[in-house]
């Protein structure tokens, strides 16, 4: 039995972490399989993350591979998964949503964060508790600052504090707090949603608001200068136009 079950549901990739047992740590399978199916996701036009059981959505990387008797190398090679699979979830053309139920710790707060779109249960919490381990989030503190101010990701990363999804929402971690009983129909009914929108529009929207957060103002506006020049060039933009002046449904070309 796999720990990760990739399927379709129409458009949409599911990808699901199934280690109820485990708290659905990260292994190299699963870390694995996600970096293969986000890199190469076929015809689907979105993703969405879950996973098993109620309580925890991840409580991060499995603490087996990082015990005395791993390998430096079996360690290092998890770690280099995790963040190839960051950048790969940034590089995909696809909208990635992440549904979390439960709670979310450690190298899970990666992933999370790593997710275009974020909806959590109104019983989840996120928390960073490497510290009374005595190691670091060093790879989730290269994400932390970039979606919430650094006195509060110094906070998260520092007391190891779990936060309620309600004040994970307030600070910018989540995009939306729904309730539990709702969330997985909430959840696939947003990726429906997102695969149903024009993809070229979401692709080269995505790449250009992720490339404009590293730019300088200047930089990012001619950027967006130029990619909405680009858009406006192809046939889905005019097929978008055309049916709205018609009154009908468009028909997406991806081209």
């Amino acid at each position: 039995m796999s720990d990760l079950v990739v399927t379709r549901e129409g458009l949409v990739l599911r990808l699901h972490l199934d280690r109820e047992s485990k708290r659905n740590a990260l292994n190299g399978e699963i870390l694995s399989g996600m970096l293969a199916a986000v890199q190469d996701p076929g015809d689907a036009r979105a993703i969405l993350i879950t996973s098993a059981g109620e309580k925890v959505f991840c409580a991060g990387a499995d603490l087996v591979q990082m015990a005395p008797d791993a390998t430096g190398l079996e360690v290092h090679e998890s770690r280099g998964l995790l963040r190839e699979l960051v950048l790969a979830m940034q590089a995909c053309p696809l909208p990635i949503v992440a549904s979390v139920q439960g709670l979310c710790l450690a190298g899970g707060v990666a992933v999370l964060l790593g997710a275009d779109i974020v909806l959590a249960a109104d019983t989840a919490a996120i928390g960073l508790p490497e510290v009374d381990l005595g190691i670091w989030p060093f790879m989730v503190s290269a994400l932390l600052g970039r979606h919430v101010s650094p006195k509060r990701a110094m906070e998260m990363m520092l007391s190891a504090r779990r936060v309620p999804a309600a004040e994970a929402l307030e600070m910018g971690l989540l995009s939306r707090v729904v309730p539990f009983d709702d969330l997985q129909r909430e959840s696939l009914a947003l990726a429906q949603s997102l695969a149903a929108k024009p993809p070229v529009a979401v692709r080269l929207g995505k790449r250009a608001f992720l490339d404009a957060m590293e730019s300088s103002l200047p930089a990012g506006l001619a950027a967006m200068q130029a990619q909405l020049s680009l858009l406006n060039s192809t046939e889905d933009a005019s097929e978008g136009i055309g049916a709205f002046l018609q009154k009908r449904t468009p028909q997406w070309k991806g081209r």
